[in-house]
């Protein structure tokens, strides 16, 4: 019986690869599938479980952001497969670098079968914006996911509300002051885009009761228990 693969068994393969290389990996930022920082350096890849047009369309697009894109497929089974050498030559020709991981090995591995021709750092708008939210993200969520993305944005607002469930009420300067949330709190406290948070008197606020559902019914999900954690060092040490 033929396996169903999955793109999401592409990425732990991807990442483990680029980690032992010092790069910090996450999934799904700013709509690529993987995006890994550096130093200065940005690489994206974009995953597939065949190799399309669709892949290298996709692949270019990223090329505003960095020089440094990769496609990246399952392993042919042939190593002269004419399919695959047509279509390394194609991304070489849009000078893309080709990832390729071997689904059909017990041992699943990726390897860098050549790099983007393109080799200049970009420090553009979408350069920053996609190392900004890496930077922000301390949980990763896998590349390929149709699961709903942590982004730094939303990780922001479950730090503040995993410290509201045991703490409210607070206002913002303590939140930052005392359990180092960022200057951006105040925003997110008035916008209250999720709905979790609700007034407990001038200027303070705690946990309404979405946001205790949402912490209730998530409890076994890593990055609350990752910020629930997080809070109780920062209390215990007060």
């Amino acid at each position: 019986m033929k396996t169903a693969y999955k793109e999401t068994d592409l990425y732990d393969p991807i990442r483990r690869l680029l980690t032992e290389q010092g790069f910090t990996v996450r999934g799904e930022v700013k709509g690529c599938d993987i995006a890994a920082v550096k130093d200065d350096a940005l690489w994206i890849i974009e995953m597939k479980l065949t190799a399309s047009l669709k892949l290298i369309f996709q692949a270019m697009a990223r090329q505003d952001a960095t020089d440094w894109v990769f496609a990246a497929i399952p392993r042919p089974q042939k190593a002269r497969d004419k399919h695959y050498i047509q279509y390394a030559r194609l991304l070489k020709r849009a000078g893309i670098g080709l990832i390729t991981v071997s689904l059909d090995s017990p041992m699943r591995l990726a390897e860098i079968m050549h790099f983007p021709t393109g080799k200049d750092v970009k420090t553009n708008k979408k350069t920053a914006q996609i190392k900004k939210e890496i930077a922000g993200r301390a949980i990763d969520t896998r590349g390929g996911t149709k699961a709903k993305v942590n982004t730094a944005y939303r990780e922001k607002c479950i730090r503040i509300a995993a410290i509201l469930e045991e703490n409210a009420p607070l206002n913002a300067p303590a939140l930052i002051k005392t359990y180092g949330c960022e200057g951006d709190t105040y925003t997110i406290l008035r916008t209250n885009f999720y709905g979790w948070y609700e007034k407990a008197g001038r200027g303070l606020y705690a946990l309404s009761g979405k946001g205790i559902e949402f912490l209730q019914e998530n409890e076994t999900q890593s990055l609350i228990i990752y910020y629930r954690m997080k809070a109780k060092i920062i209390e215990n040490a007060l």
